[in-house]
């Protein structure tokens, strides 16, 4: 016997975002079966805890119920709203947004949350937006700001020697940076070995962006706190 047919992903996120006020994000299955669809739903305190699972292959989709405030282009909108983020093992994934008066369809999308639903499914995220170097490079300055704050009150700030060490051995491709978080031969904040594993290169670089200072603002740091010839060994004066 055939199972029930499974609405697509812009109509069951319209559907599913009214149902729930969720206080804490939820994580969303929908489960497919011979006369219905049952959805299933489980409380996430920490988006990071989806890291390294997966979801069942009865599971025709995945979705993440949050509430909180949404940007538009970089701009906060008011009031607060519930969104729910759906992606299938078929087609794009889409958002709906309820704003207590009406529903809003976004189809599409792209970012961390949608990363996660896509490897909870197992699919390839979008490529990173920089080469490796690049990030690794952010990932240094980082390092080096963090050595700076967290030091001893009167110690001497970082040499040229000190930053040196401090720096990733170079990379060809994002491959050797997924491939070196795996061994530990390289630690990026937020990312254990375990997780390299389950992450690809796009969802890899996001997660970790996510949780980086900007780098302009690092850089402006380092300006006031390393030394002249430190901030010219780094490339920074």
């Amino acid at each position: 016997m055939a199972l029930h047919p499974v609405p697509s992903t812009a109509e069951l996120a319209t559907r599913l975002v009214t149902l729930v006020n969720p206080d804490l994000p939820l994580l969303v299955g929908v489960v497919r079966h011979r006369r219905a669809i049952q959805i299933l739903r489980e409380p996430i305190i920490d988006l990071t805890d989806l890291v390294g699972r997966s979801v069942p292959d009865c599971w025709a989709a995945v979705g993440l119920h949050v509430s909180g405030q949404v940007s538009r282009n970089g701009q906060p909108e008011t009031p607060r709203a519930e969104v729910l983020y759906l992606l299938g093992r078929h087609g794009p994934p889409a958002t709906a947004v309820d704003w207590g008066s009406h529903v809003e369809l976004l189809e599409g999308g792209q970012g961390l949350l949608t990363d996660l639903l896509r490897r909870l499914l197992g699919q390839p995220t979008p490529p990173p937006a920089v080469d490796p170097m690049r990030f690794l490079s952010h990932i240094w300055i980082n390092r080096v700001l963090t050595t700076v704050l967290e030091r001893p009150l009167g110690s001497p700030s970082p040499t040229p020697g000190d930053v040196s060490r401090m720096c990733p051995d170079p990379v060809d491709d994002w491959a050797q940076v997924r491939l070196r978080c795996s061994n530990g031969s390289l630690e990026i904040p937020g990312v254990d070995p375990a997780a390299a594993d389950w992450l690809d290169d796009g969802s890899l670089y996001r997660l970790v962006e996510s949780g980086l200072p900007d780098p302009v603002e690092i850089v402006a740091d380092l300006t006031e706190l390393l030394s002249h010839e430190t901030l010219e060994h780094m490339g920074l004066d």
